[in-house]
């Protein structure tokens, strides 16, 4: 399933897990990334990956100059299309694979949300962050928000498969398997429902937090704290769900 990722991310994913329907949630987390990386109108912010603009969108419209970057063409494509009457100079989307250096630098932060790290081997996880390094001024904080390991092991100990219904009613059925030496999760999605059906498969490296912090400091990042996801809650490996996502603040010294 090498580089699945290249094709994963198209209109099918925009509708199966776009969150049109969770104004909420999204909000929530761009007040969270705001707060954590303690961000001011004016200030310059990479999202990497950015996908259709879920988080540049809100995060710009606070007041900060958003620079969202992504690989997809088509997820690019439909953020130039959300962005309403928001300048270039506001908001802008590059297409970039971000296991390269960008172009532009000295940026005052910037986030990888929502387990967009794992795709490919841990070299190439390495170099993303690397990128991220390069890409913020001395100070300036990085955020990354994902699923890891413990949370993971968690939930396939309850031998469950997740599944859920969009508003529009199609069904979404993932089936997961867990390799324990190589540490990835192989997964198939399908739907069906009125407007067609589908599947989709993906391979992810779960990393326990151990390890993340580890890849972070190996690129230069100094790490400053554990959130639950992209919140000011300090992370607590509790519950049935071993905390859930966790979100790694860190800094470049």
């Amino acid at each position: 399933m090498e580089n699945w990722w290249k094709t994963f991310f198209d209109a099918d994913y925009i509708r199966i897990w776009g969150w049109a329907d969770k104004p909420a949630e999204t909000a929530q987390q761009a007040e969270g990334i705001w707060k954590l990386l303690a961000l001011h109108e004016g200030c310059r912010i990479l999202d990497a990956p950015c996908g259709y603009g879920r988080l540049s969108l809100p995060i710009a419209r606070r007041g900060a100059i958003v620079c969202g970057v992504d690989q997809s063409e088509e997820l690019l494509a439909q953020a130039e299309k959300n962005r309403g009457d928001l300048p270039l100079d506001r908001l802008c989307y590059v297409r970039h694979d971000l296991r390269q250096t960008l172009p532009n630098g000295r940026f005052d932060a910037a986030f990888n949300v929502f387990s967009s790290i794992g795709y490919g081997s841990e070299t190439d996880d390495l170099a993303i962050f690397k990128t991220l390094y390069l890409a913020v001024r001395p100070g300036g904080r990085v955020l990354i928000d994902t699923m890891h390991r413990d949370a993971g092991v968690a939930r396939f100990s309850r031998d469950l498969k997740p599944a859920h219904r969009l508003a529009d009613e199609t069904l979404v059925v993932e089936e997961p398997t867990f390799d324990p030496i190589s540490g990835r999760v192989q997964t198939t999605w399908y739907w069906f429902g009125p407007n067609g059906q589908g599947q989709k498969s993906a391979s992810l490296r779960l990393y326990t937090i151990t390890e993340l912090i580890h890849l972070l400091q190996s690129s230069g990042l100094k790490f400053i704290s554990a959130h639950h996801g992209c919140s000011e809650e300090p992370f607590k490996a509790e519950g049935p769900e071993m905390g859930g996502r966790v979100g790694i603040l860190t800094e470049r010294v």
